[in-house]
């Protein structure tokens, strides 16, 4: 090789090692000035602290920007402004969800933000006044403020709802670990499998069918449905990590199809019965029952059941037919068969859950005539599963999931307790209300969409038929309402107003906790459905009640 040659060698050499070590990434020094910048504002913005300013600022402009009235306590402030601050961030951030609410339940206790309960009168006071004068009185308000605030920031975690959820996650657990949710996965591939749409309305149809017998949306949602979707999506080779798409399809299908079976009967969800009662008190001469708010609920409700899954289908990305043959087709079908011929026939434990499965949906159907609470009913079916050795205490330590639902939710329940308590939620009834009123709104759309998007601040749709379903009736009233469309309204919106956010029900919470579905893209869909829900009923709805006659 020619000197001329070697000099153009070593010269390239050497260009091409400056060119790599200027371009890698890891080197600062040789980053050029606004590459290495660049570099550092995003490793800034992506810091967990930095990323929470805003959620942080927000929560300060309500905790000392809003001034204190005879409506809304200081307390109240309190809590709307962490309440305010964890939902934002929530929707944008990736903080972890037990990680704020620890933090807004820490903030809350350390400032005494809670209402006790004075022991001399028994009537309910905010934490902070504990050992001052009573203005009224003067008499000392009897209570230990810094201890008693610690103690009311524990009260969600005693939650029966809670420990519900809590409990059926555990026999979704079992489920898994016998082996019995994929055997029942691997029939419904191969019955329904030829399509993944009719995996969907498989899913549909099972809640339909035991929406009017299971009076907990939880259990019938996380205790029965959701180990068999689970175990659906992993069969069909979908994980978080790997084909999602079809796994958060499938998740989000089990999750709202739950909602719709709620609305739908009187027997759906346990806060039901409760608009019913305020109705029938509110509106003595009313006739409204089992009976007239299922025939209500018909036609919208089974409308939107038709819709869900193709409205799904199409969120999720799984439009074209080439995308859903990836993943059901005839050889899936065969492979499915062949599968459950290898599984062979069912085990001892899979026959010993099934008997605990069915003992406890007995239980749950007869719970009106026992008085056997849901969730003492879950714990027996665990404590079953244990004492037979169908799961061992290991598969109960390990479920992550359970437990940190348990932690995040529990303190959700509190903040939406509190937050009722100290009028907050009355608060914010009377204002829409009012506003409704001076905009001149008709009463019964308006009172009704107000109802339903209220439900996004509240952790438990118990929780937000307690505090807003009594203001919002006698809201209507005062406004000339129609009675029973006003009731049918709240009534099924108790229930879908918990499609928007994944911490509305603990169902939905066990829907979302497998991470199928980005947080971001949960409540997307879900003010999506809202939007189609709202429609539906004040459409569709309200046109087949009023050819009933009913208005």
């Amino acid at each position: 090789m020619s000197s001329y040659h070697q000099a153009i060698e070593i010269a390239s050499s050497s260009s091409s090692t400056v060119t790599t070590a200027a371009d890698d990434p890891d080197d600062k020094y040789n980053l050029p000035n606004n590459k290495f910048i660049l570099a550092r504002w995003k490793k800034f913005l992506n810091n967990q602290f930095v990323s929470l300013l805003p959620s942080i600022i927000l929560g300060l402009i309500i905790w000392f920007g809003i001034t204190p009235s005879s409506e809304l306590s200081i307390t109240a402030i309190h809590l709307l402004a962490v309440f305010s601050s964890c939902i934002f961030a929530l929707i944008t951030t990736k903080a972890e969800i037990s990680m704020l609410v620890l933090t807004g339940l820490a903030i809350l206790a350390l400032t005494q933000s809670f209402e006790c309960v004075d022991h001399a009168t028994g009537k309910s006071i905010e934490c902070r006044l504990c050992g001052e004068n009573d203005p009224l009185t003067g008499d000392i308000f009897e209570c230990k403020g810094s201890k008693e605030a610690f103690q009311h920031s524990l009260e969600g975690f005693s939650s029966s709802v809670v420990w519900l959820i809590f409990a059926a996650f555990h026999l979704g657990k079992a489920v898994e670990v016998t082996r019995l949710g994929r055997r029942l996965s691997l029939l419904m591939i191969k019955v329904f499998g030829k399509r993944i749409l009719g995996l969907a309305y498989a899913i549909v149809l099972s809640e339909l069918l035991l929406g009017p017998f299971v009076p907990s949306n939880t259990a019938r949602g996380g205790g029965i449905v959701l180990p068999v979707v689970s175990s659906i999506a992993t069969t069909l080779g979908s994980t978080p990590s790997n084909n999602p798409q079809v796994g958060a399809f499938l998740m989000l299908v089990g999750s709202h199809s739950n909602l719709i079976s709620a609305s739908m009967y009187l027997t759906g969800m346990a806060p039901n019965p409760i608009v019913l009662n305020k109705a029938m008190t509110l509106f003595p001469d009313m006739d409204f029952g089992f009976v007239k708010w299922f025939i209500g609920g018909i036609v919208p409700g089974l409308f939107c059941a038709i819709c869900l899954p193709l409205i799904l289908h199409w969120a999720c990305g799984l439009k074209s037919k080439s995308e859903e043959d990836k993943v059901t087709s005839d050889s899936i079908i065969k492979h499915a068969q062949t599968e459950l011929n290898q599984m062979g026939k069912m085990s001892t434990r899979e026959w010993q859950l099934c008997i605990v499965l069915v003992m406890c949906l007995c239980m749950w159907i007869s719970a009106g005539y026992t008085d056997l609470d849901a969730t003492l009913v879950a714990l027996i079916g665990v404590v079953a599963l244990l004492q037979m050795g169908t799961i061992t205490w290991k598969d109960i330590s390990s479920n992550t999931n359970a437990w940190s639902t348990l932690v995040w939710l529990g303190g959700f329940v509190t903040i939406a307790q509190q937050l009722s308590e100290a009028g907050a939620s009355k608060y914010l009834g009377n204002k829409i209300s009012s506003a409704i009123d001076d905009l001149g709104l008709p009463p019964v759309p308006a009172l009704a969409v107000a109802y339903f998007l209220t439900t996004f601040m509240f952790s438990s749709l118990s929780a937000h038929t307690v505090a807003f379903v009594g203001t919002f009736l006698d809201a209507g009233s005062a406004l000339g309402a129609n009675p029973l469309t006003l009731t049918l309204l709240l009534s099924y919106f108790g229930a879908l107003g918990g499609c928007m956010t994944n911490f509305s029900t603990g169902m939905a919470a066990m829907y979302y906790a497998p991470g199928y579905v980005p947080r971001t893209k949960w409540f997307t869909i879900g003010f999506q459905l809202a939007l189609f829900y709202i429609i539906v009923y004040l459409t569709l709805g309200m046109s087949w009640w009023k050819l009933l006659g009913w208005h």
